[in-house]
């Protein structure tokens, strides 16, 4: 009989266990996530875009030059990956302020998305020179020199500028990931590596 209740007590502690770990996983899986999302919860979020969508336009047709309608458009066709939409609402507003930062750098980032590169390395560039201290136009175009020109040492360059800069952490531990891999890469091709 002790046998029997030992294996007895083995099973249940064995599924109190699992049971135990079900939850903590259930309430991570919560707690990082925030849970599923309910169908009705993405249809009313996506209503409500819709309602914004048709107010901002109505408010073009008042004042077709609004530059903070043009921009809040623009960013909300970005949300939604409406990158055609958005691309429009940035090129409208880039007339009325050819030298804002922010339509330049959401420009430089469709250009990127599209991979027209050169355009988004002009808007990036513009971006900076409008904006000294907007340090993610540098990181962009050292990414697209380095991943898409195969332009390295240009690359190293413009990291290592975004670097003096003091940049956000998560933003500098980007930068200096690509650095390690640009070098890595100079490497093993036998370029020589810039140690800078």
């Amino acid at each position: 009989m002790t046998a029997t209740a030992t294996r007895r007590e083995i099973v249940v502690r064995g599924f109190f266990w699992a049971l135990l770990v079900s939850v903590s996983l259930m309430t991570i899986y919560f707690v990082i996530t925030g849970g599923p999302v309910k169908q009705e919860d993405k249809e009313h979020g996506q209503a409500e875009l819709q309602q914004q969508i048709i107010q901002y336009k109505t408010a073009l047709e008042k004042n077709p030059r609004d530059l903070q309608v043009l921009v809040t458009l623009g960013d909300t066709y970005l949300n939604m990956n409406n990158i055609r939409d958005a691309y429009r609402m940035f090129l409208r507003a880039e007339q009325v302020s050819p030298n804002d930062t922010h339509i330049l750098s959401d420009l430089g980032g469709i250009y990127q998305q599209i991979g027209q590169y050169d355009k988004a390395l002009e808007s990036y560039r513009r971006a900076y020179q409008s904006k000294p201290d907007h340090g993610s136009s540098l990181l962009n175009m050292a990414l697209i020199y380095s991943r898409h020109k195969g332009e390295n040492a240009k690359a190293l360059e413009l990291l290592q500028k975004f670097l003096a800069g003091n940049p956000e952490p998560q933003l500098a531990a980007t930068a200096e990931q690509e650095i390690a891999r640009i070098r890595q890469a100079m490497q093993t091709t036998g370029r020589p590596v810039n140690k800078n």
